[in-house]
C-alpha cells in the first residue's frame, strides 16, 4: 500500500505487521529501504511493537509466558503485532486507517492505526484498546531503522538513562540530560531514556528529521545504534523494557494496566528539513 503527498512517499505492508517498507522525502530514503522480496520485520523500514515494546525476561507477563523469540537472551521481544495481519479499513492517496484484532492470552485487544501524509510530513496515530474482561498490562512502541552515516547526529532531552545488562535488560537508572552527539559516541548504544520531552532531532544523509511523540508514545525513548550496521533506531515507547518484571525500576515508565474498554493512545509525527 503506497501513500504519497507532496515530497513524501511511504510504502506500507498491512499483511506484514503494517510495517514500513520505505519512507522517502524529496526522493531521499528516511528509513533503510526493505530489500526486494524481503519479509518484515527486519533491520529495515519500521515496525510496530504491541502489546509490549522491547524485551520481557523469559517472556513473563501477567502470569503468562510469551513466546521466546530472542533465544540467546531468553527474552520475548517487540510484542505480537509485527508478525500479524492488519486489515485496511480505509485508504486513499495520503491517508489510511488500519486495524488489528488479537486474542492471545492474557492479551485481547483491538489496535487502530491512522496514517496521514501531508506537505509537512508523516503523522501516525495509534489506539490500543483492551477488549478482555480481566485487567492486563499493555505497552506499545514504534521501531524505525534510520540510515546512519558519519554525518549523523542525535539531539534529545531526557532526565534518566537506563543501564542495561548483556541481555538487553535494564538494571539501573542514571541521571542524564539526554543526548547531543555526533555519530561516534552513538555507536554501541542500546539504552532506554526516561523523562523524555517527546522530541528527538536526527541528522541523516537525507536531512534533519524531527520526531515528535505525544500521549503514551512520549513516555520514553529507546536508542539503538549497533556497531555492525550503519543504522540508528530512535524508538518512541510507552514503557521501559521488561517493565512488568522490575516494577521498582520501571516506575519511571511502567506498562499501563488496562481494564475492559480502556486504551493506550499516542501520536508520532516525522518532519524533515
Amino acid at each position: 500500500m503506497k501513500l504519497y503527498c507532496g515530497d513524501w512517499q511511504a510504502l506500507i505492508c498491512p499483511e506484514q505487521g503494517a510495517a514500513f517498507a520505505s519512507l522517502q522525502w524529496c526522493g531521499h530514503d528516511i528509513l533503510v529501504p526493505a530489500p526486494e522480496g524481503a519479509r518484515h520485520p527486519g533491520a529495515y523500514g519500521a515496525f510496530w511493537m504491541l502489546p509490549w515494546a522491547n524485551r520481557l525476561d523469559a517472556g513473563r507477563i501477567a502470569g503468562h509466558a510469551m513466546p521466546i523469540n530472542r533465544t540467546a537472551e531468553g527474552t520475548a521481544i517487540h510484542g505480537l503485532a509485527r508478525d500479524l495481519l492488519w486489515e485496511v479499513i480505509f485508504a486513499k492517496a495520503d491517508h489510511a486507517v488500519l486495524q488489528q484484532r488479537v486474542n492471545f492470552a492474557p492479551f485481547d485487544y483491538t489496535a487502530q492505526l491512522v496514517l496521514t501524509l501531508d506537505t509537512d510530513g508523516l503523522l501516525m496515530e495509534m489506539t490500543l484498546r483492551h477488549e478482555g474482561a480481566a485487567p492486563v498490562p499493555y505497552g506499545m512502541g514504534w521501531h524505525p531503522w534510520f540510515i546512519r552515516s558519519a554525518a549523523t547526529s542525535l539531539h534529545l532531552s531526557a532526565t534518566q538513562r537506563a543501564n542495561h545488562s548483556e541481555r538487553g535488560l535494564p538494571e539501573s537508572l542514571t541521571p542524564c540530560t539526554g543526548i547531543a552527539a555526533a555519530e561516534a559516541p552513538l555507536i554501541g548504544l542500546d539504552n532506554f531514556f526516561a523523562g523524555w520531552d517527546g522530541v528527538a532531532r536526527l541528522t541523516t544523509p537525507a536531512g534533519t528529521i524531527t520526531l515528535t511523540a505525544t500521549g503514551d508514545f512520549a513516555a520514553g525513548l529507546q536508542v539503538y545504534a549497533p556497531a555492525a550496521q550503519p543504522i540508528i533506531c530512535v524508538e518512541p515507547v510507552s514503557h521501559m523494557p521488561d517493565a512488568p518484571n522490575r516494577p521498582a525500576l520501571a516506575a519511571a515508565a511502567p506498562m499501563r494496566l488496562l481494564g475492559h474498554g480502556q486504551s493506550l493512545h499516542g501520536t508520532i509525527r516525522l518532519a524533515a528539513a
